[in-house]
């Protein structure tokens, strides 16, 4: 179903928001490459240089994860607290601003073992700063606090280029969408917490106008991965988003396989129509996409 090697890429220090856009609404388009967290094996997850590491690494779209602090500042962080990833402890709805940004992030992604740097915590609106007009954002951990997140888009004029996302029924999220001045990007979450939702495709397509649905699955059995439903996706004209991180969300066809058996890896995905990989291993996966 799927040929990686059909439309050219950009190269790696080329990152065009123009090319990367005019592909994002393209859905039968080239495969795109998300970096996790940011490029994290170079720089702490989720810091601003491991953002900046993502773009020289040809990334389409970064996925962020966004909290929110006591006094109202969205940052980032991936846990609801800093224990693994900084010098601190604490939960960071209980942490102002400023006493977040008095810590320092630990390398790559945390742990009491991993040393100290000298990077500290970046707030969502600097990620922005940094990425407008070059890479694509995709939003985590943030839907509860949507509104906010989309008043930071709105000011720093980077609407366009970030993508939201969840598992929220679709009632919820087109309250969310509906009577925006600048129609916010959505991508619908299919994982175990809404197994139903495999059934709502139409739906949820009539309702809400996603670009793209994400898929989760441990076992590639799994009816939300079938051949079926992908053509059902991509008839409504949305992209189709996997996750090679780890093998519990794809079925074993992670990050890990590819670099011992590609086919049976990146080239799984690809195959059954998958034209949007969230990865752990940017380098691997844009070789592997422009070889």
């Amino acid at each position: 179903m799927g040929n990686h090697t059909a439309t050219p890429r950009k190269q790696p220090f080329e990152s065009s928001l123009t090319e990367i856009l005019s592909s994002f609404w393209d859905h039968n388009g080239r495969v795109m490459m998300t970096v996790h967290r940011g490029n994290w094996k170079q720089a702490p997850e989720n810091s601003l240089a491991a953002i900046q590491y993502s773009i020289v690494a040809g990334a389409d779209m970064i996925e962020i994860d966004v909290q929110q602090t006591s006094d109202g500042v969205l940052i980032l962080m991936h846990d609801e607290t800093v224990d693994r990833m900084t010098n601190g402890t604490g939960a960071i709805r209980e942490m102002t601003f400023r006493q977040l940004r008095e810590l320092r992030l630990r390398r790559y992604q945390g742990g009491a073992n991993q040393p100290l740097t000298n990077y500290s915590i970046p707030t969502l609106e600097e990620i922005l700063i940094l990425t407008k007009n070059k890479v694509m954002i995709n939003l985590d951990k943030c839907w509860d606090y949507r509104e906010q997140v989309y008043e930071v888009l709105q000011r720093t004029g980077t609407v366009s280029q970030a993508l939201f996302k969840s598992t929220a029924s679709p009632e919820e999220v087109h309250a969310f969408l509906n009577n925006k001045l600048e129609q916010p990007l959505y991508m619908q979450i299919l994982d175990d917490s809404n197994p139903e939702m495999v059934n709502e495709i139409d739906y949820i397509c009539a309702m809400v106008h996603p670009q793209a649905f994400e898929i989760c699955f441990e076992y590639e059995e799994y009816e939300r991965i079938s051949i079926e439903v992908l053509e059902r996706i991509k008839q409504n004209g949305c992209r189709i988003w996997t996750n090679t991180m780890w093998d519990s969300i794809c079925g074993g066809h992670s990050d890990i396989i590819s670099r011992v058996d590609v086919s049976e890896g990146w080239g799984w995905h690809i195959e059954r129509g998958v034209n949007m990989i969230q990865t752990d291993d940017p380098e691997g996966l844009y070789a592997y996409l422009n070889e």
